[in-house]
């Protein structure tokens, strides 16, 4: 939340003729930007290797926190579905006096039956009952929907491209019929060491698995393209 992901106007970099060549200028904010950094009309600035403005940390997704970015979503994810599958049936042992009303997904395939049933059980309030099964669809429904953005943030890092340059290719096959070639797409698990900034599988593995502190390596206006990795 609090990281910056990179604006270009924070930059301090002195133009190279070759740099000038890469770079475009943004008609909306006036700036140089090189390759792979987009407008963020929320922010009203150019972020580096831009992703998208995400409303729920209140900030873009760029360069320097993308990778906080996917690691959040994947700790969500392991929280919500700890929470849901290993906690549900203990949750309402205690809930409701060493019975069990639902399953797992019960809450979602059968809403109104589940609903009398609480309502109706006998050692516990009408209220009760009800807050306790909202709190439970809630958590189910959070799982699904983090679950579901990490797993589309999870395809993206596959194929070496941002949220932005995803849009950007489907335009081009709408309009020209043809499908364009990711051009940073290095292979699947040259992305993945890539995106982490880390040069073997088990630096990978620790990287996602292990929480500590790190910082990107580069300055995010130079990237490796499929022709000249």
């Amino acid at each position: 939340i609090s990281k910056s992901p990179g604006f270009v106007a924070d930059l301090k970099k002195d133009l190279s003729p070759e740099d000038e060549l890469n770079y475009t200028k943004c008609l909306k904010c006036d700036a140089m930007r090189p390759p792979r950094a987009h407008h963020c009309k929320i922010c009203d600035k150019c972020v580096l290797r831009f992703d998208h403005h995400c409303p729920w940390i209140n900030n873009c997704v760029g360069y320097r926190n993308h990778a906080h970015f996917v690691l959040f979503c994947i700790y969500m994810t392991m929280i919500a579905a700890f929470s849901t599958i290993a906690g549900q049936q203990q949750f309402q042992l205690v809930i409701f006096h060493d019975q069990i009303l639902f399953r797992l997904f019960d809450p979602l395939i059968k809403p109104y039956n589940l609903t009398i049933a609480v309502i109706e059980h006998n050692t516990i309030g009408p209220i009760t009952g009800v807050l306790t099964l909202f709190l439970f669809i809630i958590n189910l429904v959070a799982m699904g929907l983090v679950l579901s953005l990490t797993v589309w943030q999870m395809s993206l890092i596959t194929k070496g491209q941002t949220c932005v340059e995803e849009k950007i290719d489907k335009s081009i096959m709408n309009n020209t019929k043809q499908q364009r070639q990711r051009l940073y797409d290095c292979g699947w698990r040259e992305n993945w060491k890539r995106f982490f900034e880390v040069e073997t599988g088990f630096q990978l593995l620790i990287r996602i698995l292990v929480p500590y502190t790190f910082q990107p390596k580069y300055d995010g206006t130079q990237w490796v393209t499929k022709d000249n990795k």
